[in-house]
């Protein structure tokens, strides 16, 4: 299946404002003989003569001080992993279950987030484990990723071709490292094999052997490596707390201890609680929103989410360091791009119970782009506050639109 046809329709699936891979080929230059390229890589690869280069290591800001590795592949590698992407996901769209959303067509967090908001409020939910893969993507065992992708792949070439993408290692400061375990982030190939992953580990795992073994009603709600547990019963969310780190130990992988968290939650936990004398209920972050129990005008319970504390503050650390780095940018390249990123955090955040982390983050932004015109130069140093305005008049900053209706979403399913 991986002919040139494939890989033409894989090749006019890529973006071309990437930054190239260690051969600096762009996609532009590889297009340049597009039809000779592909049908010398379709010879290569049946050839078994294909050999995957290795990816360019960069490290990229999580917002928190600390860095995650990216791996940046070769235009022709890209093309060969969307192909296989494309073959596999006929394949395991038909396995996974509808609990997992991270990395799936037709499938978003919005999604995610609206089925765990059903679960809370519709189920007999009574706690919740956040729990936390500690560093996932790097500690993927190839020996079980080979072993897991074989229970449903029976092409021998196929497999051959995924492992040696595994072992094409990566380039850090002109130098070849090998790789012997982990899923580079960034790769087109990564999140399907995380997904096959943590299918096997996870959610097949969870469904099949402990829900059993449960005495109440229990779920999962997973987005890629990201994933949350309920319970009905304490014991139960305790017993699967205690065999968690066995089975994740198992294939190489463990908690984050000090953020996993097991937490009293749900249409009773403020009833629960007061009368326990334990306080207000807990909170929980999953997908960017800290997910707290709240109340409708009603006075019912509402589940309620807002900007999480931890990625609030790493948004505004990074619109920080790129208004830094924009300098000696001209305005009317910079503008238009703020406005895109106000769009695009609008995008995700907006949602039911959300608008005073919008219009705070908003809020942030003007100032950070008065504080950018101060900086630029001697005379914009006593740029005032009325002039600024008169600027925001001209090039307004976006408002937050038509929110997301989780619940709706949530209902509709």
């Amino acid at each position: 299946m991986l002919n040139t046809e494939l890989l033409f329709y894989a090749f006019r699936r890529l973006k071309r404002d990437k930054a190239p891979g260690v051969d600096g080929v762009t996609v532009d230059d590889y297009e340049e003989n597009l039809q000779g390229n592909l049908q010398d890589l379709e010879d290569r690869i049946h050839r078994g003569s294909y050999r995957p280069q290795p990816s360019l290591r960069r490290e990229i800001s999580k917002g928190d001080g600390k860095t995650r590795p990216l791996g940046i592949a070769c235009v022709e590698d890209k093309i060969v992993q969307r192909a296989i992407v494309m073959i596999l996901e006929r394949i395991y769209e038909e396995d996974f279950h509808d609990t997992s959303y991270g990395y799936r067509p037709k499938r978003s967090c919005h999604q995610a987030l609206a089925d765990l908001g059903q679960t809370i409020t519709r189920r007999r939910v009574n706690w919740v484990l956040d729990a936390d893969i500690k560093g996932f993507f790097d500690h993927v065992d190839f020996g079980k990723l080979q072993e897991l992708l074989g229970r449903r792949i029976e092409d021998s070439r196929m497999l051959r071709l995924i492992t040696k993408f595994l072992h094409a290692g990566v380039m850090i400061q002109d130098k070849r490292y090998a790789t012997t375990e982990g899923v580079a982030q960034g790769s087109v190939l990564s999140p399907l094999l995380a997904n096959v992953y943590l299918h096997y580990v996870l959610d097949e795992w969870f469904e099949q052997q402990v829900k059993p073994r449960l005495k109440g009603e229990a779920l999962i709600i997973r987005f890629a490596d990201d994933f949350i547990c309920t319970f009905e019963r304490e014991s139960d969310a305790l017993r699967f707390r205690e065999v968690l780190t066995k089975r994740l130990g198992r294939y190489s992988l463990e908690l984050a201890e000090e953020k996993t968290k097991l937490l009293r939650f749900g249409r009773f936990a403020s009833r629960d609680c007061q009368r326990l004398g334990e306080g207000a209920p807990g909170t929980f972050d999953f997908l960017g929103f800290m997910h707290y129990c709240g109340t409708s005008r009603a006075g019912k319970f509402k589940l309620k989410r807002r900007t999480s504390a931890k990625k609030f503050r790493s948004k505004i650390r990074e619109l920080k360091d790129w208004f830094r780095s924009k300098l000696t940018t001209p305005h009317n390249e910079v503008w238009p791009t703020l406005v895109r990123k106000l769009q695009g955090h609008f995008q995700h955040y907006n949602v039911n119970d959300n608008w005073e982390m919008l219009m705070k983050f908003r809020e942030a932004a003007r100032k950070l782009g008065l504080r950018w015109m101060r900086r630029r130069s001697q005379k914009g140093r006593n740029l005032s506050w009325e002039a600024y305005g008169l600027y925001l008049e001209r090039h307004p900053l976006p408002n937050p639109g038509q929110i997301t209706d989780l619940i709706a979403m949530g209902s509709a399913k």
